[in-house]
């Protein structure tokens, strides 16, 4: 429902507010929806359509990925599938037998056609002559509201009320309206978006209040639909009052003041799309546009619960162009999205160890975004650098649930070193899932002015564990000499596999010397990752394993709170 004019308006706006020339001013853009549903009205191609005459952002900024699950009748497996093959029609196209007798189960008389339920039609005018009729079939008390016009008088210079209402069009204030209590009505207006009163939202009459001046009506008491009351309070406090919104008509000089609805016993397909309802009765009768059938047809969550009065497969097809559009986009590559999802199997096997390294650049700013990170989630050990914390006291949102935590500070991380101790920032932790036994190795001899935490598992897993930051000005030579003492210390214990992992702000794909490397190499550690970490494309954060053997998968997952990505591998409990 995106014009090209909006979308190059969004591109435009964002370039001034970010400064910056690229498209969409260098953010990530993610567009969601169908394009075999209805476009704009009145506006331009969708955005899938080439347009020489239109700023097109589509073409070469976007990939495709096709969402196969079907959520809407997830339980009516046979009508989503005939769904799905009706959206892609094409208008010289045959409905198959199987699809065709599986509509034609729908077919309702419109004599036998349940009233009480949503009528979707093509046209304003086949909406407004159902609307009279049902209105009048289930109520007596109607009552005409008709609107206050106001113009200026050329005597006085104010602004007089008139004695009737001028005729406006159908997208202006309604002339008078037709209501009474009970009547199915929709607003037309965004109202209170905030509290849920904006255009579309469907609502009962529940009162009309009479003014004393005058009279007239001065507010409606509204009822809104169920699906705006998720907390099934009583319809009393579902009430909400709505006065008059006032606008200028398209008529020179005339102000008019109304209220913002409409019956809405019946709806356009262009009004319902988005829309999902249990029942409906659909007319494919004056269908005009490539999309719509489908559009009416699937607002319904099973096939029990739609009523099609006219059934004419002619006016079931797709818009050709979108085809065409859709079948020319690039395919975006799933493969390196979300990497530990595609081996959920394997994650989940008691025999497989999950560890995560990340550089979150501040655990207390960001410990809402890791929470809800679904990979990070599936860490069995989530080893974090730059946390930022300071003091021994740990507030309780810092801790993730199921795990345990274990943290060191910068400033009692450096003996020698107060140029860097005395300086915010900095810090490791690592987190580890309750059910498995370990301990802490919080001293290692000779290393004094290291960032670093040091774990043992013990079961069910067998490993040892450590979380190592390096800060860009220090010394890799000073750093060095601590890392070695550590590596050692590590050693002597005797407890493998020996995972090393952290921001070591050592490029490893940079063709300069790499001292720590070469130091881990010649201890016999491997290491696993191979693919840039940054967002300057840089690779400085590792894993370093002394039992390579035992690594199953590794590599770079996604995050977009931080300018470092984390890092993860899969271990095994026996070799490769």
């Amino acid at each position: 429902m995106v014009s090209k004019y909006l979308f190059a308006y969004v591109d435009m706006r964002l370039k001034q507010i970010k400064g910056n020339q690229r498209p969409f001013g260098g953010m990530s853009v993610l567009a969601v929806g169908d394009f075999y549903q209805l476009p704009p009205v009145r506006q331009s191609k969708p955005l899938c359509v080439y347009d020489p005459t239109r700023i097109d952002l589509w073409r070469d900024q976007f990939q495709i990925i096709t969402l196969t699950e079907i959520m809407r009748q997830k339980d009516d497996v046979a009508f989503a599938e005939t769904l799905n093959r009706i959206r892609v029609k094409e208008k010289d196209d045959v409905l198959s037998g199987q699809d065709k007798a599986l509509l034609s189960q729908a077919v309702t008389v419109p004599a036998l056609c349940p009233k009480d339920i949503l009528h979707i039609f093509a046209t304003n005018k086949q909406v407004d002559a159902h609307n009279s009729t049902t209105l009048a079939l289930f109520h007596s008390d109607i009552m005409k509201i008709d609107a206050h016009d106001y113009k200026k008088d050329p005597k006085t210079g104010r602004m007089a009320k008139q004695a009737t209402p001028f005729h406006g069009n159908n997208r202006e204030l309604a002339d008078s309206l037709k209501l009474a209590i009970g009547a199915r009505v929709m607003l037309t207006r965004n109202v209170n978006v905030q509290s849920g009163l904006c255009n579309g939202t469907f609502a009962c009459i529940a009162e009309i209040v009479i003014s004393d001046d005058g009279p007239h009506v001065s507010k409606l008491g509204l009822e809104l639909d169920v699906s705006r009351n998720p907390n099934n309070v009583s319809a009393a406090d579902n009430i909400v009052y709505i006065e008059r919104d006032e606008e200028n008509l398209k008529q020179r000089g005339v102000v008019r003041r109304q209220f913002p609805l409409k019956l809405a016993f019946a709806c356009t397909i262009h009004k319902v799309q988005g829309m999902t309802k249990s029942s409906a009765a659909v007319s494919l009768k004056h269908i005009f546009e490539p999309g719509m059938a489908y559009v009416a047809l699937s607002r319904v969550t099973s096939l029990s619960g739609l009523h099609i009065l006219d059934l004419d497969e002619k006016k079931i097809y797709a818009n050709p162009e979108v085809l065409t559009g859709l079948a020319s986009m690039t395919e975006a590559s799933l493969q390196h999205i979300m990497p530990l999802f595609h081996i959920s199997v394997t994650l989940n096997r008691q025999d497989v160890l999950t560890v995560i390294h990340h550089n979150t650049e501040g655990l207390p700013a960001h410990v809402a975004d890791i929470k809800s990170h679904h990979e990070l989630c599936l860490a069995d050990v989530l080893c974090l650098t730059e946390t930022h914390l300071q003091g021994s006291f740990v507030s309780e949102n810092i801790h993730l649930e199921g795990y345990t935590l274990f943290h060191r500070n910068r400033n009692v991380s450096y003996t020698n070193c107060p140029h860097i101790s005395n300086k915010n920032g900095g810090g490791v932790a690592i987190y580890v899932r309750n059910h498995i036994r370990v301990s802490e190795k919080r001293y290692i001899q000779n290393a004094t002015d290291i960032e670093f935490t040091v774990i043992k598992l013990e079961a069910p897993f067998i490993a040892l564990i450590a979380a190592v930051y390096r800060p860009p000005s220090y010394s890799v030579h000073l750093f060095l000499k601590n890392l070695q003492s550590l590596l050692d210390s590590l050693e002597v214990m005797d407890h493998h596999p020996i995972i090393v992992c952290g921001d070591f702000n050592e490029n490893l794909l940079s063709g300069a010397n790499k001292p720590i490397y070469e130091l881990f190499r010649a201890k016999g550690y491997a290491q696993l990752i191979t693919a840039a970490t940054t967002d300057k494309n840089t690779l400085l954060d590792s894993i370093y394993i002394s039992r390579p053997q035992r690594c199953l998968h590794s590599g770079v997952l996604q995050s977009y709170y931080s300018y470092h990505n984390p890092v993860y591998c899969t271990l095994t409990s026996e070799n490769v």
